[in-house]
């Protein structure tokens, strides 16, 4: 299949997308967001044990390397420029990830909406995405989504038929997943025995629109604990159709605990034979003056793919990666 059909196959669902991306701009626009750019090169990448950046080399002009990665996520800068003062902030571009599936629910390169709120709440974010699929929705006169709000406890009593609150450390999760016939490993941690039930007793549950909020401490990554019960974390994930569009936190500003929490996926990254690198201590320096603030990141090219009712990304992206190594 030659480029130019794929492109012209699959033009009004391209200009439908290109649409959401106005929409989505307009939005932010109305309620006084800064759009920002950050560097798509950033010396350090993040921690998380379950992404792969793409490497990159560079050079200057006197031919000396430089070794770089392309950005998972715009989220250390922006983090940085809220240190620096900036307010209210979106971004609205390319990130990458390596070892992702080409067609489906990924593409190595996708399309990225974060964005940050100064002195609020996780619970303001909620309202963030609510008011943004109105907006979108009602421009393109289509039916309201309107979402369920659900804790992660309610949610594992409902689909699953056990109280989380027994199941919140390693050893008796792993007792669970075993008591479930799942095949799993005495060494595998917390996070990997709960997507073990989450991934196949839940998530292909949450069709109708899903915000699930508060989720165990051993899942907090970049999000603060929550002040009320220190076993859960202020985190929330949005689903729809089964599938996961968006991460949020109330931003953790304790630049003591971050750099623990990163020490930790650093090791965790080791254990599963992944490269390793260093932390960023510029990210944790920018921590001690960053303002109480929550951010969520959303995929777009899922969203778009939800909003047209389309089961392939390949179908909303105009060169996919199946596209350029395939044909």
């Amino acid at each position: 299949m030659s480029h130019t059909y794929h492109i012209a196959k699959n033009k009004k669902d391209l200009e439908l997308r290109f649409k959401i991306i106005k929409l989505i701009r307009e939005w932010f626009w109305l309620q006084n967001f800064t759009e920002v750019e950050t560097p798509t090169i950033v010396k350090l990448p993040g921690q998380e044990p379950n992404l792969s950046p793409m490497k990159i080399s560079i050079r200057n002009e006197q031919n000396k390397e430089f070794e770089g990665y392309l950005h998972t996520s715009p989220e250390y800068t922006m983090k940085k420029m809220l240190s620096a003062g900036f307010e209210d902030i979106f971004y609205l571009g390319k990130c990458f990830r390596n070892e992702e599936s080409f067609g489906g629910l990924h593409n190595p390169e996708f399309t990225m909406l974060e964005w940050y709120r100064i002195d609020c709440d996780f619970y303001k974010i909620m309202d963030d995405v609510e008011g943004l699929f109105l907006f979108i929705s009602t421009k393109l006169k289509k039916k309201n989504i309107k979402f369920e709000r659900i804790t992660m406890k309610d949610l594992w009593q409902k689909y699953v038929g056990v109280n989380l609150e027994e199941y919140l450390e390693t050893n008796k999760m792993l007792e669970l997943c075993k008591s479930m016939d799942y095949n799993v490993g005495d060494d595998e941690n917390y996070e990997e025995l709960f997507y073990r039930i989450f991934l196949n007793k839940i998530e292909p549950k949450l069709i109708e629109p899903t915000i699930v909020y508060n989720y165990p401490a051993q899942m907090a990554a970049l999000s603060k604990v929550l002040e009320s019960d220190s076993r859960y974390v202020e985190r929330f994930e949005v689903y729809i159709n089964g599938i996961e569009i968006a991460n949020a936190f109330s931003e953790l500003t304790d630049a003591d605990e971050q750099l623990y929490r990163l020490q930790e996926e650093k090791k965790e990254r080791e254990k599963q034979g992944r490269e390793v690198y260093e932390i960023d201590i510029e990210f944790i320096n920018a921590l001690k003056n960053m303002p109480e603030s929550a951010g969520i990141a959303l995929g777009v090219d899922r969203l778009v793919q939800i909003l047209i009712d389309c089961q392939n990304i390949n179908d909303v992206l105009t060169l996919p990666m199946s596209e350029l190594y395939n044909s």
